[in-house]
């Protein structure tokens, strides 16, 4: 008998064979995600289409590259899909972006700090700025909701104003969370008019975990001074006194689902909203949503490229007018599968 003993085996890629007379790449194994995404920016690493490109990455674990996000997603984050529609919207960072012109009945509370009020969406691609910027998630009129967005950093801040202005103190609140959201976070605002109090929680609907990550006490400044004009969107950007680092850009990456209350969404209701389905056959999709024992106490939910290009529907009727401005048909975009 002869043993053979291999001290180091250094091998660029793995091609092991899957289904039928498909080879799938197992290869690289990097020190952190950021290392992984440079090597795909600068030409080091080429994942292959058509096949799945699997990596190692210290502290994530076995991640696959998606074609469609064009970043590295954890093997969790993919089984977290299940929660989504079918389809969803990508936004560009560039110009592109969701708008409602009409906020009719209940809906006409969201984004203003007189009433109470929640809205939410999930996450489909978070691409993270070259440098740091305030990339805008939901707006009305001069309401706007912005992540201080980090090149190479977790510590993305929540920066809010209700009238276009973060320059100002009295127009503004804000707070570092120190945790930025992934591929398939599910995000959740909730505001209460007589505290004056914004609540943000960040989630994942693969594992049905959540947190509070920030409880902003809005000023009455801002309560009194706010504009809320206009329709409600997501992803616009907007401009204000103090110049671009005090405004609001694009958001860039994918949204689904977005839900809206007139109401502050609390305890079994916020469990639900961020439980894992991906194990469950029949809540696959956004049915899950219309579903969910919080459904009828919704203003607004649209489920985000389902509908033909450029329209997006509210399905429960309030919102209307609603459409994906400045971007194409290719926006509307599949689930990424791994």
């Amino acid at each position: 008998r002869i043993i053979a003993i291999l001290d180091t085996l250094a091998v660029t890629s793995l091609s092991l064979r899957g289904a039928g007379n498909e080879f799938n790449k197992f290869s690289r194994f990097f020190k952190t995600l950021e290392e992984a995404q440079q090597s795909v920016a600068n030409g080091d690493y080429n994942p292959v289409e058509g096949v799945t490109n699997a990596v190692l990455v210290l502290g994530g674990g076995i991640m696959v590259w998606s074609f469609d996000l064009q970043d590295f997603v954890s093997l969790a984050d993919f089984a977290g899909a299940g929660n989504q529609a079918d389809k969803f919207i990508e936004l560009d960072g560039v110009n592109d972006y969701i708008e409602f012109t009409t906020l009719g009945g209940a809906s006409n509370d969201v984004l203003d700090f007189t009433k109470d009020w929640s809205i939410g969406l999930t996450l489909v691609g978070v691409t993270v700025p070259s440098s740091a910027k305030k990339m805008t998630l939901f707006g009305r009129g001069g309401v706007q909701i912005t992540f201080h967005a980090q090149a190479g950093s977790t510590n993305w801040g929540l920066y809010v104003t209700s009238n276009n202005d973060l320059y100002s103190s009295l127009t503004r609140a804000q707070a570092n969370t120190w945790y930025a959201p992934n591929d398939f976070s599910r995000i959740l605002f909730t505001y209460k008019a007589d505290t004056k109090r914004l609540k943000y929680y960040l989630g994942d609907p693969a594992t049905g975990t959540y947190a509070q990550r920030a409880n902003l006490a809005i000023p009455q400044s801002m309560v009194d001074g706010q504009n809320t004009s206009g329709g409600l969107c997501i992803g616009k950007s907007w401009t204000g006194p103090g110049g671009s680092a005090f405004s609001g850009h694009n958001w860039d990456g994918g949204v689904n689902n977005m839900i809206a209350a007139d109401m502050v969404l609390t305890g079994p209701f916020i469990e639900e909203y961020f439980q894992d389905q991906s194990g469950d056959p029949d809540a696959q999709s956004s049915d899950s949503f219309t579903t969910a024992e919080y459904y009828p106490d919704l203003v607004a939910f649209a489920k985000l490229g389902e509908d033909t290009f450029p329209n997006v529907v509210d399905t429960k009727g309030n919102l209307t007018g609603g459409t994906l401005v400045d971007g194409t048909a290719e926006d509307f975009k599949d689930i990424p599968e791994a």
